[in-house]
């Protein structure tokens, strides 16, 4: 359940693109750079997101901030309600692009995360099918969660890859 709510609430959060430029000041001139290019199955992915969340009507989204890293990096913040318990989440995602899927293996420390499903069919969310049209050859998702559905608030932390892309997400209910 909690796995669930955190998924369809990552979800919430990731809905929009935005597009950002630079602009330097050089001897007076002013030089602005073309708009960043966006890696374009994040914005796929993106999109995927954004048009399986608002099918959801579980979910009540009361903020989303979505911030571009860099061309190959999009972070979402957000909080969102489930609206038949009233439980808040909060949730901070990133997606990364990454040149190949053993990149992933190098970058992210996983000392405290548990590989919790190397099988896509058990991700509930289907973004990446639906942003790609087929599930991806690599699928591993890791889990680490912090507190206790008892206690009051409760987090998760999850890594993500689908094929050479990680989503990277924390989500804190309180309860």
């Amino acid at each position: 359940m909690v796995k669930k709510l955190f998924v369809i609430l990552m979800l919430v959060t990731i809905a929009s693109l935005s597009v950002c430029g630079c602009t330097t000041t050089t001897n007076n001139n002013t030089v602005t750079s073309p708009p960043m290019t966006h890696d374009a199955l994040l914005e796929k992915l993106v999109n995927a997101t954004k048009e399986e969340v608002y099918r959801n009507a579980s979910y009540t989204v009361q903020t989303w901030d979505v911030t571009w890293n860099n061309g190959t990096s999009v972070t979402v913040l957000g909080t969102g309600e489930e609206t038949s318990t009233g439980i808040t989440v909060t949730a901070n995602s990133t997606f990364m692009s990454f040149p190949t899927t053993q990149d992933f293996l190098n970058v992210f420390n996983k000392t405290n995360y548990s590989l919790t499903s190397t099988d896509y069919a058990s991700d509930t969310s289907n973004i990446y099918y639906n942003a790609t049209g087929h599930a991806p050859s690599v699928y591993k998702e890791y889990t680490y969660t912090e507190g206790s559905v008892l206690g009051g608030s409760f987090k998760v932390n999850e890594l993500i890859q689908f094929d050479n892309v990680i989503l990277m997400g924390t989500a804190t209910a309180t309860l």
